[in-house]
């Protein structure tokens, strides 16, 4: 089984760029706090893809821990009141569903997505991809089912022992949002989340966790 997992992750890293397309065209929203937050326009889509960056001192564990405990998601996003694993094949491929509360008028959102996570084998980079599916959940009344949305974590050690995090998200928010809630969505939320994904792993739960399928760097601390 070793080999076979080696072959995902490298698969799954292998597809990234093409997945998101080139790196360019950024346009710097936010940077504070050693967080930096930029979109960009996407063709074929209506709303900008948000794309955030900062840097974490600790395990790469501590950080897929924080993300992988779906328990934990109502406090890294600010809009999620519930989140479920709905089916599980691995520790590595899973999916999750999340009901996100809308300020009023707007109705609330769910979503239902399938996770992977990989390593990468050689950098030992960890990249937690979502996307959205309807593979075994239906269309819920009173809620509008967004069917469209990617993610992306990238974690990358460094040399120095800490660890370069990257935010990518692409989300169609399914229906008209009021500029002043898509620019919270946009900017403040991602903004917010990384923020909370530091503290959190810095919390005792976390921070101790290791992960049989997370090989940390070497000289990390």
């Amino acid at each position: 089984m070793p080999h076979l997992r080696w072959f995902f992750a490298t698969l799954l890293f292998a597809i990234a760029p093409s997945v998101w397309g080139a790196d360019e065209g950024w346009r710097l929203e936010k940077d504070d706090d050693g967080i930096q937050i930029c979109t960009r326009a996407v063709d074929g889509w209506s709303i900008r893809e948000i794309r955030g960056v900062t840097r974490f001192q600790g395990h790469l564990s501590s950080l897929v821990a924080v993300i992988g405990d779906i328990s934990a998601s109502p406090e890294l996003n600010e809009f999620v009141v519930k989140s479920s694993v709905e089916k599980r094949d691995s520790d590595t491929r899973y999916q999750v569903y999340s009901l996100t509360d809308m300020p009023w008028p707007l109705t609330d959102r769910d979503i239902l997505i399938q996770r992977q996570i990989a390593q990468d084998p050689t950098t030992l980079a960890v990249a937690i991809a979502d996307v959205a599916t309807q593979d075994i959940m239906p269309v819920k009344e009173g809620l509008v089912r967004i069917v469209r949305s990617r993610t992306q974590w990238t974690l990358t050690p460094a040399a120095d022992g800490s660890v370069l995090v990257e935010l990518r998200m692409l989300s169609d928010p399914a229906g008209p949002i009021p500029p002043s809630l898509l620019n919270a969505l946009s900017i403040s939320t991602p903004f917010k989340t990384l923020a909370k994904l530091k503290e959190l792993a810095q919390r005792p739960k976390y921070a101790q966790a290791r992960l049989a399928f997370i090989r940390e760097a070497t000289g990390g601390m």
